[in-house]
């Protein structure tokens, strides 16, 4: 696939995700806007008729149960705090539904937005792993300079294995250990944490006890964005490493394979030559035998 075709994949792929990302947007900031409007309703009710708990008494109270079950929607302060389903949000569930993530802290709760959820990844899923896949192949194309330098001279077998080596650890540090620095800075995680959670995203697990732009700020949006761009391109390259061990273990196996089959046919040919010496010996001898006879 040339640049022109990817690029032209890549504009139709971005265009997929903005027309879902608005349409779940559509169908589900109304039942959000209706949710917090009744948990402010109820949460002006039940402070009326407690005088004795004060408002900042419920208000630490509330948060510490939203921050044990990590759920952005029932927040205390529902006039200013962030929309779950507004456009940046709805655009970051739209990729991470095609890229086959599924976080899972953020789902469909309408009957239409489920619908529409599964039609949305029965088409994008195949769309983004194309993408991904021309993504991969020219991430490869970029690093086969590389691959044919020689390094290490009169020992390719050495070469071929530090090479390799070099090449993974500079892609682990690039999507792993870089972006794991950033999102602990940014999330006020351990470091630890930020690389469990690169891990556990570009490999497509998404657990959702990690997810990177929860919080109520300015930067969410631009910082979403660029979280797009490098899950674009570590699935990229995690898809280009996978599929590179698992050509290489294939072919190990097609080696042995044509190995046992060569050494079968060996086996059958010497079998063949042993049974025709033991058929040609009891001819001669036959035929030795009656000469004499006679």
């Amino acid at each position: 696939m040339d640049w022109k075709a990817l690029l032209i994949l890549s504009i139709i792929n971005v265009i997929y995700v903005m027309i879902g990302g608005a349409i779940f947007h559509a169908l589900e900031s109304s039942n959000e806007d209706n949710t917090k409007a009744t948990i402010s309703s109820e949460y002006a009710t039940f402070l009326a008729n407690q005088t004795c708990v004060t408002a900042d008494e419920l208000r630490t109270f509330v948060q510490k149960v939203l921050a044990a079950y990590d759920d952005g929607v029932f927040s205390t302060d529902t006039e200013s705090s962030a929309s779950l389903w507004d456009y940046g949000n709805s655009v970051f569930f739209a990729m991470t539904a095609v890229t086959t993530i599924g976080y899972g802290n953020q789902t469909p709760v309408t009957s239409g937005g489920r619908a529409f959820a599964c039609v949305f990844a029965v088409i994008g899923i195949p769309l983004t792993l194309v993408m991904l896949a021309a993504y991969g192949t020219k991430i490869q194309k970029l690093l086969s300079p590389l691959e044919k330098k020689i390094w290490i001279k009169n020992h390719v077998k050495v070469d071929k294995v530090v090479k390799t080596i070099t090449l993974i650890l500079a892609g682990f540090i690039a999507f792993f250990i870089i972006p794991a620095a950033i999102f602990s800075s940014i999330e006020g995680w351990t470091f630890g944490e930020g690389i469990y959670y690169s891990i556990i995203t570009l490999t497509t697990v998404g657990f959702g006890d990690f997810v990177i732009g929860t919080s109520d700020s300015d930067y969410r949006i631009p910082y979403r964005l660029l979280t797009a761009i490098w899950l674009v391109l570590g699935l990229s390259w995690v898809a280009l490493l996978i599929s590179d061990v698992q050509n290489k273990y294939t072919g190990a196996f097609d080696k042995s394979k044509e190995k046992e089959e060569e050494d079968k046919k060996e086996d059958d040919e010497k079998n063949k030559s042993v049974k025709y010496f033991i058929k040609t010996s009891i001819k001669s001898h036959g035929e030795k035998k009656i000469l004499r006879s006679n």
